[in-house]
């Protein structure tokens, strides 16, 4: 008896540790796309997204077109920085919450943009990617108050 409560003990361990995994990586594909964003690199940020990819964007509908089109060049570097809030996974998919924050910085001018984010994320051959991301741009000079932000 001892040894079948063992057995059981030790399944609901390791059911817990996967899927506290599984939300870890949940995040990879929201820090993989945005990575690309900041280096401009339209191939990966299509690498990090589902091919039923929607952006609700501060009031518009964007396609992973619309997107890719509105990263372009600039004189601007841009890194990036998240505050998750919060993350589920309900079997492959995957819900996420969090800041991001933008410092865009030039050899004239350095200005940081911020929005809260909420994403959907699918597993799809065994990778996470983003369905869905809902984005609304705070106002300028109006970051959000108790927040620690991580580089990415």
């Amino acid at each position: 008896m001892k040894l079948i409560l063992t057995f059981i003990a030790l399944f609901i361990f390791s059911s817990s540790i996967q899927a506290a995994a599984e939300e870890d990586n949940i995040f990879t594909p929201v820090s993989d796309l945005f990575l690309a964003v900041s280096n401009i690199d339209h191939d990966k940020m299509r690498a990090a997204v589902d091919d039923s990819f929607l952006l609700l964007e501060h009031g518009e509908v964007w396609t992973m077109n619309d997107f890719i089109n509105a990263v372009n060049p600039s004189e601007f570097t841009r890194t990036n920085y998240f505050s998750v809030i919060s993350s589920k996974v309900v079997g492959d998919t995957g819900f996420i919450n969090y800041w991001n924050q933008a410092n865009l910085k030039s050899e004239k001018k350095s200005m940081d943009v911020f929005w809260l984010e909420s994403v959907v994320v699918t597993k799809v051959d065994g990778k996470w990617l983003v369905s869905q991301m809902h984005s609304t741009r705070l106002p300028e000079g109006k970051p959000p108050i108790g927040v620690t932000f991580v580089k990415q």
